[in-house]
């Protein structure tokens, strides 16, 4: 049986089989015609302003991303359990709307059947039609006719309302819109669908309805049903392409109706991500919980009378229209391009490594991860939020999805590089006209000074994303009380299994589950994980070691300018053709032939196309970020400290395109390990390249490397010329000047008893710096390495237990503003791992 027929029968089964009990909120005391009258009189609710205190029970999954969807646009599709504060007649006595096994005890009373018989509702209904079928319409069409609801029910006018679905036959929707102001019912049945307009409510009556002809057989039979189905599939696919483009809100449905839901969950995904999608539940069940969020459902703990209140005291925004944009003029490059712009790429690039493009979002069906629905809560809910996590982790995907979300008139702007100058030039434009922006910002770190200024509008909200570990440097930059910080590293295993069943056909690799790596403990993978564990051939990275491998005999030029290009976006800036041709100058000495080298390897480098390509230059860069760190750490490292060595001699600073962004990666001592094995050519380096960069963080670099390189007593001299550079005041300095000072003298311990108090004074300093400094991952990461390192040397003295429970403190007070931060589970892993080894000892 097609599955779509299943969903069908199911839809039968479903009706008024929602088991709640009459609410015990509340009601009104009107009866319903004096609350039409009320309402029609003085255009209110009844309610208003005299609402109870919420249940303590009411709780809504993604709150922000719910109240968002009710203003802009929502489909309900409505159970039994909606129509439980309606009342209609039956045996001349006023009785609210039958739910669950109400109805079935009904019709066994009405029909004079045995009260005790077990039959279903479904198979009674089919019994009683096959010689009763005339009794049996007419019971319905007086059970179900509406004669008084409560007036919450009104509180519905104030959500923008695109469709109604249900699987009940009373008319209680037409009752209450016939009672408003705001939309009317247009019965897609009788009318067909409404032409474009914010009134008119489609209403789709998937068992018919009692306003319907009376002529019209409500036939309920599962056969009938699905006999329709099949005479008219392109109107039940019709229906579902609603659900898959409009978020629903799933209302009056129970545990029991689970199959029909679980099977419209799978027939509206269809291989695409369908709009969110909220499931009521009238208690907190931890194991219904557990498997609507399996379907994809977002959940909301409320009763029916509960969620009408709530949505009655709901603020809802005034749309004041598209104002005219004056931003348009001077910062077009931040606005997302239309699609008809969009340069047509292979969606196989992506999941090989390459950064996304627009092509791949519009177009691509990216899996929206559980990340994704957060972080959109954050932003609906008005808040600055940031996302960090590690390298490949679907950061930048994760800021174009959430801005090809946004809904106008709020304009989205997209923004990869902004100074603190053009920052304050748009702050004035958008302040002047009003307009209401999201500004979705990649490289925080970079932009923290831009970001401040943007925040002082209050018509800009900013959602930025960073690496964890460049964020940890610049998190007080970002005050807690002004943003809201989200780990987006680990994919569960559904957002895992989502991405998997993404990826393209032609480079899935055949089942291959994750490797099992004991020292991750219970951290969820990340997105390259996933990637690396599933795709079949080589990956974006390995294909620039394999073109580097191959330009370097057949087109040295290429090969270095490959190398430079890869160099300059580790460092977050792109390549220039003026830079490329400062590089080559003393061999390609026409710029002309220079900019056709780049060109050339259009498979491997692209035009860049951000906030600097304004200019007459052109910009170059690789096909993605992570790529282009990868190379820098597999590439030759005679390769390496070659390119490092000519660049900073024949590139003058000024030609490099924000500079003051290249140069907190250009000196990395990482980096610089690698390219410099013998520590005396690192050194000549560092003092060559003095010359251009002065600063302590310079300095601080290079007494970095020299700690590496065992020379404590040279990184002591220049960290010391770093504090004095800096000042006083520098925990960034002095939290080095503890690591070096704990490094050089850890091994000496069992030859120089006498420097053990040099170990301890270092953790004095970093403990410090933690209380003065408001970097306090920054320090707490540094205090709890060493604290693992002091206490696997020194487990019976009482300081290594000492150090380790406070960093086990510091760490999960730092955690709770950033949940889920992988690297600091592994910190705090490592630290009852020490911890539980000197337990045992003792």
């Amino acid at each position: 049986m097609h599955a779509f027929t299943s969903v069908v029968h199911s839809l039968f089964l479903c009706n008024y089989a929602f088991s709640s009990p009459l609410l015990d909120s509340v009601r009104t005391q009107r009866n319903g015609a004096a609350t039409y009258t009320t309402y029609l009189k003085t255009g209110q609710h009844p309610y208003m302003g005299l609402l109870p205190p919420w249940s303590s029970k009411l709780k809504i999954e993604n709150e922000d991303s719910f109240k968002r969807s009710l203003q802009n646009g929502v489909n309900l599709f409505l159970g039994a359990g909606f129509s439980v504060k309606a009342r209609g007649m039956l045996d001349g006595k006023l009785k609210s709307m039958p739910v669950g096994d109400m109805l079935r005890k009904e019709l066994l009373h009405h029909f004079g059947r045995d009260p005790e018989s077990k039959l279903p509702l479904a198979q009674l209904c089919q019994i009683i039609s096959k010689t009763q079928r005339a009794a049996l319409n007419d019971f319905f069409r007086s059970r179900f006719a509406v004669v008084e609801f409560d007036s919450e029910y009104m509180n519905l006018e104030r959500v923008k309302i695109n469709s109604i679905f249900t699987t009940n036959i009373d008319d209680l929707a037409f009752k209450i819109f016939a009672a408003g102001t705001q939309y009317y019912i247009n019965d897609i049945s009788l009318r067909g669908p409404s032409i474009v307009g914010a009134s008119a409510i489609d209403y789709i009556a998937l068992h018919g309805s009692i306003t319907h002809s009376p002529t019209e057989v409500l036939d309920f039979s599962p056969v009938e049903m699905a006999s329709a189905f099949e005479r008219d599939k392109d109107k039940w696919f019709g229906y579902l392409g609603r659900i898959q483009k409009t978020p629903t809100l799933y209302w009056g449905y129970s545990m029991s109706d689970a199959g029909v839901l679980q099977a419209l969950a799978r027939e509206t995904t269809n291989g695409r991500d369908r709009a969110p999608a909220w499931v009521t539940l009238r208690e907190e069940d931890e194991e219904a919980i557990e498997y609507y969020s399996s379907l994809g459902f977002q959940i909301i703990v409320a009763d029916t009378a509960e969620l009408l209140k709530y949505i009655g005291q709901l603020r809802i925004e005034k749309s004041a229209g598209a104002p005219k944009r004056l931003i348009t003029k001077r910062f077009q490059e931040y606005f997302p391009p239309d699609l008809n712009k969009v340069p047509v790429r292979s969606l196989t690039e992506f999941y090989l490594g390459a950064e996304p493009s627009w092509y791949d979002v519009y177009l691509g069906d990216l899996h929206k991860t559980k990340h994704f629905g957060i972080a959109e809560n954050s932003i609906n809910g008005g808040k600055n939020c940031l996302l960090i996590g590690a390298a490949v982790t679907g950061k930048s995907t994760l800021l174009k999805l959430l801005a090809n979300s946004v809904p106008p008139p709020t304009q989205a702007l997209v923004i990869d590089d902004i100074t603190p100058e053009k920052a304050t030039l748009l702050v004035k434009d958008i302040d002047k006209e009003g307009v209401k922006v999201i500004a979705f910002i990649d490289n925080a770190a970079d932009a923290w000074e831009a970001i401040s200024i943007l925040a002082t509008s209050p018509n800009i909200q900013i959602v930025a994303a960073e690496r964890d570990y460049i964020f940890d440097s610049v998190s007080h930059r970002f005050p807690r009380r002004g943003f809201q910080i989200f780990s987006v590293s680990g994919l569960n295993p559904l957002d895992a299994q989502a991405v998997t069943d993404k990826i393209p056909a032609g480079v899935q690799r055949q089942t291959r589950p994750l490797k099992h790596d004991p020292l991750r403990g219970e951290l969820d993978p990340t997105f390259f994980e996933v990637l690396d564990s599933c795709i079949a051939g080589h990956l974006l990275a390995d294909r620039f070691m394999e073109a580097l491998h191959e330009l370097k005999n057949q087109a040295p030029e290429k090969h270095d300018l490959l190398l430079l290009v890869c160099y300059l976006y580790s460092c977050r800036v792109p390549t220039s053709v003026d830079v490329a041709s400062a590089f080559l100058g003393d061999r390609v000495s026409d710029v002309t032939e220079v900019y056709q080298l780049l060109t050339s390897m259009n498979t491997l480098l692209g035009v860049y196309e951000g906030s600097l390509a304004d200019s007459e230059q052109a910009f170059f860069v690789p096909r993605s970020r992570s790529v282009s760190e990868a190379v820098m750490r597999r590439v030759n490292p005679s390769d390496l400290r070659s390119l490092l060595t000519k660049f900073h001699a024949d590139v003058s600073p000024t030609k490099i395109p924000r500079y003051d962004i290249f140069r907190r990666s250009a000196y990395d001592a990482n980096l610089m390990q690698r390219a410099f094995a013998n520590w005396e050519e690192g050194l000549q380096f560092y003092e060559r390249c003095f010359s251009r960069d002065s600063s302590a963080s310079f300095k601080q670099q290079g007494a970095i490397y020299l700690s590496r390189k065992k020379q404590f007593e040279l990184a002591f001299s220049w960290i010391d010329e770093a504090k004095g550079i800096a000042g006083p005041r520098s925990a960034s300095v002095r939290n080095t000047y503890a690591v070096i000072l704990f490094n050089a003298n850890y091994d000496k311990v069992e030859t120089a008893p006498d420097v053990m108090a040099t170990l301890d004074e270092s953790m004095t300093i970093l403990q410090k710096c933690y209380s003065d400094d408001l970097r306090k991952v920054y320090h707490a990461k540094v205090f709890s390495d060493q604290a693992v390192k002091y206490a696997e040397k020194f487990p019976h003295l009482p300081t290594a237990i000492e150090y380790l429970d406070q960093a086990v403190t510091w760490l999960n007070t730092e955690l709770t503003a950033r949940q889920g931060d992988r690297s600091i589970n592994n910190l705090l892993r490592d630290l009852k791992t020490a911890r539980r080894a000197i337990t045992q000892r003792s």
